[in-house]
């Protein structure tokens, strides 16, 4: 009993220590929120094409998800990113996988962000042949025969991931792969939030499929949340 009350008092000592070093880390370090919106007066759709691949398995139609506006006019599937990070102030790459999903003959998730150092894996849900098929900074071509497949590859070189399947030519996916972890992508309503941003100044970039690239000058304060709102113009 002794030993056994000796080994739980090391491990809550060292969990202690750790999450005292994580609070440590952490000091200072501030947060970027935000929400991203269309403006203009009329509301577009996403591009909408018919399928007579699989339509038992796929159905007969597909939206290309290319441009999903949700309340309030924010834009869903927006990356926003830091572009000029110094090196000291990237923090160590933490372990973790992006699961890319053939499901419902749409790759899930639609737009994503990764850490260069991270895995990739790609997946199958359906009972039908997909391939993930990788173009850009990352180059392969997954095949996926059957459901339950499961395909891994390690992210090495930063950039944009173009995610296509050479089967269904609706079926597209992007992700964008950063040096350090301060990116994401809006959620349903446009909002996204970015946090343990060391201060400094920085350019923010936002990034969406169909209305293309803005950039931004921003300031992250110590300990403090900055939020930003942005402005997609569609006419």
């Amino acid at each position: 009993m002794v030993c056994g009350a000796l080994v739980a008092s090391l491990l809550v000592a060292c969990s202690a220590a750790e999450d005292s070093l994580a609070r440590a880390q952490n000091t200072g370090l501030g947060a970027l929120t935000g929400v991203i919106r269309l403006s203009g007066g009329r509301l577009a759709e996403p591009t909408i094409v018919e399928n007579t691949t699989d339509p038992d398995v796929c159905g007969r139609q597909h939206t290309l998800q290319d441009l999903v506006v949700g309340p309030g006019r924010g834009i869903r599937h927006v990356i926003v990113a830091l572009v000029d990070v110094p090196e000291s102030r990237i923090p160590p790459v933490v372990s973790e996988r992006l699961i890319l999903d053939n499901k419902g003959c749409q790759f899930v998730p639609h737009v994503s962000v990764a850490t260069a150092g991270v895995v990739i894996e790609a997946t199958n849900s359906d009972p039908v042949l997909h391939t993930t098929h990788l173009y850009g900074a990352m180059e392969a071509n997954l095949a996926l025969p059957m459901a339950g497949l499961r395909v891994s590859r390690v992210v090495e070189e930063s950039g944009m991931v173009v995610v296509k399947c050479d089967v269904h030519g609706w079926m597209q996916a992007f992700v964008r792969i950063d040096r350090h972890p301060f990116h994401a992508v809006t959620d349903a309503t446009g909002a996204f939030r970015i946090e343990n941003l060391p201060p400094g100044d920085y350019t923010l970039e936002s990034w969406h499929e169909r209305l293309g690239r803005v950039r931004r000058t921003i300031r992250v304060e110590p300990e403090q949340t900055t939020t930003v709102s942005l402005i997609y113009d569609y006419r």
